[in-house]
């Protein structure tokens, strides 16, 4: 199991762009809603998790709003950190030097103000956001949207780094816990997530899973990667069809906060989306709108 976080867990850029999306209430959660402008003949209802940015980041945002735009869905973005989640200038701080430069006197007198930072806004973002408080909010969401807008929709999920672990987590959720009932989702898609066990958790998906994985993520050694991917390839019954796919110098966050004034970055970034946009195509030609429950 990959724990902890990596370097390139609080490292990452700032996109530009203007969102098109409007915020609403959307069962008990503000939310970020990206609507189509034209509808996808046989639509899904998307919902996007977010790293640890949060719903608020630009980024993930304008993600949403592509999202859309490409597949003909609607994109749900809901805020599922209950307000908390890392401000954006922790992107800025030299993650590092403060990690691996111990010889430059001035690196010596700046790393005790820039960890009182960085631990200033990860110790109460983990004891928010921890996975037993998190989660309970996620499946509330999920379970009054399968209720309500679910019934005749599929719902997939997208998520990114501290995303991607409630998407697998998700995979094995059924309605109120129920033995005989139905899924709360009907299809996921990870971009780099954040400590995945295996083989616990991919012997437990019950939904087609898509995991799109950088070469160069720290968080997600390639042993433990092509582990994943070996498992995930091998699934049957409902998560059937289940793939890992590696990004060529892709690192850990490549797939929503990526440097892309950096050329190969970019081209992972890029691929990543039409990587999603081309799994969605997939499970709507495979689910359709009759949803299967079973």
């Amino acid at each position: 199991m990959a724990t902890g976080m990596c370097k390139n867990c609080l490292k990452g850029f700032i996109h530009e762009g203007e969102t098109k999306g409007h915020i609403t209430s959307i069962h008990g959660f503000e939310t970020y809603v990206s609507h189509p402008s034209s509808p996808g003949s046989k639509p899904a209802i998307l919902v996007l998790i977010p790293d640890a940015m949060g719903w608020a980041s630009p980024n993930v945002r304008l993600t949403a709003d592509r999202f859309a735009a490409r597949t003909g869905c609607t994109v749900y973005l809901p805020d599922f950190m209950a307000g908390y989640q890392m401000p954006l200038w922790v992107m800025d701080l030299p993650i590092e030097n403060m990690l691996h430069n111990w010889t430059s006197p001035m690196s010596l007198l700046l790393k005790p103000y820039y960890f009182f930072w960085a631990l200033y806004v990860v110790i109460p973002f983990r004891l928010t956001n921890n996975l037993p408080k998190s989660h309970p909010r996620v499946v509330k969401f999920f379970t009054e949207l399968r209720k309500n807008e679910g019934k005749e929709n599929l719902v997939g999920v997208a998520g990114f780094c501290w995303g991607g672990k409630h998407a697998f987590l998700l995979g094995a959720e059924k309605a109120d816990g129920e033995d005989g009932g139905e899924y709360l989702i009907d299809f996921a898609y990870a971009g780099h997530p954040s400590r995945i066990e295996i083989p616990k958790e991919i012997d437990e998906l019950q939904t087609p899973m898509s995991v799109a994985m950088g070469t160069e993520d720290y968080m997600n050694p390639m042993e433990f990667s092509n582990q994943m991917k070996e498992m995930l390839e091998k699934k049957g019954g409902r998560a059937v069809g289940s793939e890992l796919v590696f990004y060529e110098g892709g690192n850990h966050g490549f797939a929503c906060r990526a440097d892309l004034k950096n050329e190969r970055l970019k081209e992972c970034a890029d691929a990543a989306e039409d990587h999603f946009v081309r799994w969605v195509g997939r499970m709507v030609e495979r689910l359709g709108v009759g949803r299967s429950t079973s």
